[in-house]
């Protein structure tokens, strides 16, 4: 965010997005909600306000790669204590 406001003199607002989601995932400890926000947050971002273009998009789809896993994770680690 820092080098947003050196550069244009204002914070955007893709810089806020970028900056809560390594605040979100600062906060946890529980590896796949880490992934998860970090994930999420970034394909917002990337969704709402970068333009699309090739990387973009490859990146956009680890990103979901990347949420399917984390969501994947968090149910596999709720059946291991015999939730149903």
């Amino acid at each position: 965010m820092m080098l947003d406001v050196l550069r244009t003199g204002r914070v955007g607002a893709e810089a806020v997005v970028f900056s809560l989601a390594v605040l979100l995932a600062a906060l946890t400890s529980v590896t796949s909600i880490r992934l998860a926000a970090r994930a999420g947050l970034d394909l917002f971002a990337r969704l709402v306000f970068l333009p699309s273009n090739t990387w973009s998009s490859i990146i956009s789809a680890v990103d979901l790669a990347m949420l399917a896993a984390a969501w994947f994770m968090a149910g596999r680690a709720g059946r291991g204590k015999g939730n149903r």
